[in-house]
């Protein structure tokens, strides 16, 4: 059967608290994947002006612990202060412009230059300045303190903003807020931290996210847990987008099986039920997964009270304006995130954090999905965080690294992509309704950067 011929396409569009109906399709020219001039603009007009998921609130718990985050060509130090405040500041000694800290995190007292050893508090105030009494217009301390950036929180992720005066981030988010409030990523716990040299434009790997209609031919194992023939797809204010995929069930694009696949029944049994009782009866087992998580969660030291029925079994990928990617259930959350190179507009840095829900009673990471993703995870329950792996695309080519199959396969893709992006031969793309998802984020960069 050849997936799609013959099968009419189910996606639901919803457009959420937004004043404007789906855009049509506009075919924009890929000039912006290659162009120096455009990268420019994006970054005078984008970067600059949005909220940016610089890190984990887990990675400054305590006073003193801190982290760096690359952002093109600028770096952000990230630190809670003694005050007890999460605070941005530019990477930068403000005596001559060194580079004040090259750890990526880490814990400290204070922040010294290596060059001339002047010292800030990790609340930014400079403390310590060598031969002062050399500097004959003396040295204004409040005005050479450390220079911030606007900061903020949302569950367990610290946002920061390059703005003067950015809107507040709760603003910014807009009903997905609401949407995600059952999720309580802060409770997740961090098992792997991964970032891929990619030899693509940034937006290749967010529009790759942004849409199905690639499911069918470049991840066969997905018609085996999921039907991404009937999507539910949310556009945003804000050029954020929602996507939710029936989960634990089968594409009906395909013939389908008289048992349980080889991932319905590893869900199966992860929640204590038999794959055997479900031979004839597949597309009966998303309901089957609900109702036994509904059964055991509280025993197993999961509150589901606040999921609906879909969400206990389906998968949600919601996309925040400009650069982030979540993918998750109830027990995981992917947190994958494209920042762009300082120089080349043709190559980008692809981050993948895995978060895992932790059993409260037991230390285990849940059923279904969050169990699978515990099985390749880097770091158990309770041993500290994982080192952040770096490597190059090739490595993932060549099968030295992984960041789960369907990643690998996009991975692999994406290069040739940006190739074609660069060629003479093609000058723009062609939209089609189920790319919705893509015209919309297009549509908010091109409204940022021509507004002004």
């Amino acid at each position: 059967m050849i997936p799609g011929k013959g099968m009419a396409q189910n996606m639901t569009i919803e457009i959420i608290n937004h004043s404007k109906h789906p855009a049509r399709i506009t075919n924009y020219s890929t000039s912006r994947y290659v162009d120096a001039n455009h990268m420019e603009q994006e970054w005078d007009h984008v970067w600059r002006k949005s909220w940016l998921l610089a890190g984990l609130e887990s990675d400054v718990q305590n006073p003193g612990d801190y982290f760096v985050f690359d952002m093109g060509r600028e770096q952000i130090l990230v630190t809670r202060g003694q005050s007890g405040a999460v605070q941005g500041f530019y990477n930068v000694c403000q005596h001559r412009g060194n580079r004040l800290v090259n750890d990526e995190r880490g814990h400290a007292v204070n922040f010294r230059c290596a060059y001339h050893a002047w010292t800030y508090n990790t609340d930014g105030e400079l403390k310590i300045i060598p031969y002062k009494e050399r500097f004959a217009d003396g040295v204004p301390r409040e005005e050479r303190a450390l220079r911030k950036v606007h900061t903020d929180i949302w569950d367990g992720f610290v946002f920061v903003n390059l703005s003067e005066n950015p809107e507040p981030l709760l603003d910014f988010l807009g009903p997905v807020v609401e949407h995600l409030a059952p999720y309580r990523f802060c409770n997740m716990q961090l098992v792997a931290d991964q970032t891929v040299h990619h030899q693509c434009n940034w937006k290749a790997v967010v529009d790759n996210f942004s849409e199905l209609y690639h499911v069918d031919f470049l991840h066969p194992q997905h018609k085996r847990m999921v039907d991404c023939c009937n999507d539910t797809v949310h556009l945003f204010p804000n050029g954020h987008t929602g996507l939710a995929v029936p989960g634990a069930t089968v594409n009906p694009r395909f013939p389908i099986p008289h048992e349980p696949t080889d991932i319905q029944s590893a869900d199966l049994k992860s929640l204590g039920l038999d794959p055997a009782d479900f031979n004839g009866r597949v597309l009966e087992i998303r309901e089957a997964i609900q109702k036994r998580k509904r059964q055991v969660g509280d025993d197993m030291g999961f509150d589901y009270s606040g999921f609906s029925d879909e969400q206990l079994s389906d998968v949600w990928q919601y996309n925040l304006f400009p650069n982030i990617i979540l993918s998750f259930t109830p027990e995981h959350c992917w947190v994958m995130r494209p920042r762009p190179h300082p120089t080349d507009p043709q190559q980008c840095y692809f981050d993948k954090m895995s978060l895992l829900l932790f059993s409260s009673n037991h230390g285990d990471a849940g059923f279904g999905p969050g169990r699978r993703a515990r099985q390749s995870a880097a770091m158990p329950a309770g041993e500290g965080r994982p080192d952040r792996d770096v490597f190059d695309h090739q490595a993932i080519i060549d099968g030295e690294k992984t960041m789960t199959d369907t990643i690998d396969q996009d991975i692999e893709l994406l290069g040739g992509v940006q190739a074609g992006m660069a060629s003479q031969g093609f000058e723009t793309v062609w939209l089609n309704d189920d790319e919705m998802r893509v015209q919309h984020f297009h549509n908010e960069l091109d409204q940022l950067i021509d507004s002004v």
